[in-house]
């Protein structure tokens, strides 16, 4: 098994632990996923465990999509096994102050519901990679588990704009000191924790091998738009564009990325298995990032995922004002509302793809090597897992 030197001269065997809201074995594809088939590839023994759901989450409207088996280990790759765990309950919002304030004693509980045959493959770890969401709960447990192993806090979005229970954002700042490193993929996140905090901005990337594949194109004809992802899904600016452009065509994958009518240049494919979607990225005209206004989401503009698949595939860029930063993105502002938004589409089909510079986006390899070179280099805070 590989071993890691840090500048400290601690030198540690490799099992790494991915703590995530998503489901190891998923079609659709974050930062994770990716990072557990590189580590996986390089010998490394990978837990990709799930967490932040329950029975009662399935029956959500816009559910996430999580696949059997439930609450045991199960293989999803060569060295890789997943771990979809399904408490009896877990920190649900309820987007009303009373039940959130009521239920917080409750989700105060919620580490201790692990049980032993989940905590048991993690006590040999050596890093722990955390997604934002119920992840930070778990860390002081997991520390006193692993007294040894690196923590790694990946901070992707702010707490009140996913708009988790309240009990997040506070399990986030008490957590802080058992991090290594906090890896924030927006540099307007930095100022998010305290000044002492090891905080390092690693941009979002792309598995370029997959991008730089020979696709068919998807698309029946020419002039094609498309949308990926349903985060601040703004519907209305879509149905603008598609009602100003008749002779374009928009193509929405997400699954709550759905229009309020239905119109003859959308198509709608709701989720959609990642690799079948990088030709319909990599084939279209203009790629679209609809947010809707929301307080502190101007970190998007670095941190957007589709921003970087797009960039990388040379696409014109249309989003909300919020979202800017480069030359390609042609912003709109949502207070004027349709004439802005039909101004910077126009911008958009105007725009020479040719000149969208690309050489900046990272692939994903650079970014776990900069996430576990930044947390080896930082002593162990031990009083902290005593």
């Amino acid at each position: 098994m590989p071993v890691t030197t840090g500048k400290t001269g601690e030198a540690f065997m490799m099992r790494v632990v991915l703590i995530s809201g998503h489901d190891g074995a998923s079609d659709r594809k974050t930062g994770f996923h990716f990072w557990a088939e590189i580590l996986a590839r390089r010998g490394v023994d990978v837990n990709f465990v799930t967490v932040g759901s329950s029975p009662i989450s399935l029956l959500k409207k816009h559910a996430k999509p999580l696949k059997k088996p439930f609450n045991t280990w199960a293989p999803i790759g060569e060295r890789i096994h997943k771990y979809t765990w399904m408490p009896i309950f877990h920190p649900l919002n309820f987007s009303k102050k009373v039940l959130n304030y009521i239920t917080w004693p409750l989700f105060l509980l919620y580490p201790f519901l692990m049980p032993r045959k989940l905590l048991e493959p993690l006590r040999s770890a050596s890093i722990f990679i955390i997604e934002n969401g119920a992840g930070p709960l778990l860390v002081p447990r997991l520390a006193k588990l692993c007294p040894k192993a690196r923590f790694i806090y990946n901070s992707s979005d702010r707490p009140g704009v996913v708009k988790f229970h309240p009990i997040i954002a506070q399990s986030e700042k008490a957590a802080i000191p058992y991090f290594d490193l906090i890896r924030v993929n927006s540099s307007a996140m930095a100022s998010d924790f305290p000044p002492d905090a090891p905080v390092r901005y690693v941009p979002q990337a792309i598995d370029k091998s997959l991008f730089d594949f020979d696709y068919p194109n998807p698309y029946e004809g020419p002039r094609n738009i498309i949308s990926v992802g349903d985060m601040l899904f703004d519907a209305p600016v879509i149905e603008q564009m598609a009602n100003a452009y008749p002779d374009w065509t928009f193509h929405l994958f997400g699954k709550g990325a759905r229009l309020t009518k239905p119109f003859d240049n959308v198509r709608e494919y709701g989720e959609f298995p990642f690799k079948q979607l990088i030709p319909y990225i990599k084939f279209a005209d203009i790629g679209l990032a609809p947010y809707f206004p929301a307080p502190q989401a101007s970190y998007l503009s670095q941190s957007s995922l589709k921003l970087v698949q797009y960039t990388y595939c040379q696409l014109p860029v249309v989003a909300p004002d919020f979202v800017k930063g480069q030359p390609h993105i042609h912003t709109y502002d949502p207070k004027i509302g349709e004439r802005s938004v039909l101004d910077a589409l126009q911008r958009a089909m105007d725009y020479d793809r040719s000149s969208i510079d690309r050489n900046s986006v990272l692939n994903w390899n650079d970014v776990i090597d900069r996430m576990i070179e930044y947390a080896s280099n930082k002593p162990i805070n031990q009083a902290k897992r005593a």
